[in-house]
């Protein structure tokens, strides 16, 4: 029975909890999705624990295998052991509120598909922006529970992971000729995941694209429409 479900929903739910961050069922495009996040290690590794841990217990209540073998479960808990694994120091505390965290962010996804999802309306990243917020609000209270310095000292984590060479990649990304507005946008791309670096950015477009010519037009236009919203001059009233 266990080899079943492994050989089965297990994987497919893992894969498919990536691709639905972009709206997607194509697995070479979650695995990239998937291989982006560990570009920061413990980010990555804590997004992964976060989506095991959702997935598992939606499978051991009962819920839905389809929606949890789509993905539809497990991709707000992997933004949320995201979000919580690039500001937190690793460490055995923030490993038991990432566990606490898959299991808080499935019932608010269970219960904003209740609630909105009568009105035929999709609850989407909600259940992420409220279980972040509220968990981050709540980390407050512990003391043990230290910010990550990680980012600060970019060069020095990056030389400790490739050495020389390493460094020198991402200092040839970072000094790549570009508009002030296409940084932009590749940064921003890269922040959806948590990455605040240009080869995040140029990596993730670069899937999108052939992904979805449709998806990766629409990127941009929302994006630069929020640009020139932001630039337009405040009217006096």
């Amino acid at each position: 029975m266990l080899k079943r479900v492994a050989n089965h929903w297990f994987p497919n739910s893992v894969i498919n909890s990536y691709g639905q961050v972009f709206f997607s069922d194509t697995k070479l495009f979650a695995i990239l999705i998937a291989v982006i996040t560990f570009f920061d290690f413990f980010t990555g590794a804590f997004g992964l624990l976060a989506i095991l841990i959702t997935n598992a217990l939606a499978y051991w209540i009962g819920f839905d295998k389809y929606k949890i073998r789509q993905g539809f479960y497990g991709f707000n808990s992997l933004l949320v052991g995201l979000g919580l694994g690039i500001y937190f120091e690793p460490g055995p505390l923030l490993i038991l509120i990432i566990i606490l965290a898959g299991a808080f962010t499935l019932f608010l996804s269970v219960t904003m598909e209740g609630v909105i999802g009568k009105y035929a309306l999709p609850y989407l990243s909600l259940p992420f922006v409220i279980a972040l917020w509220a968990l981050t609000l709540a980390s407050r209270e512990f003391m043990e529970l230290g910010l990550s310095e990680r980012g600060i000292y970019t060069l020095n984590d990056l030389y400790i992971i490739g050495g020389g060479p390493l460094v020198k990649t991402y200092e040839w990304f970072n000094s790549i000729p570009l508009p002030s507005s296409i940084r932009s946008y590749f940064l921003s791309l890269g922040a959806i995941l948590f990455q605040y670096n240009m080869l995040t950015g140029i990596v993730l477009a670069v899937g999108l694209l052939i992904y979805s010519r449709i998806g990766f037009t629409l990127s941009l236009l929302g994006f630069y429409l929020s640009l020139i919203h932001i630039s337009e001059p405040t009217r006096p009233y």
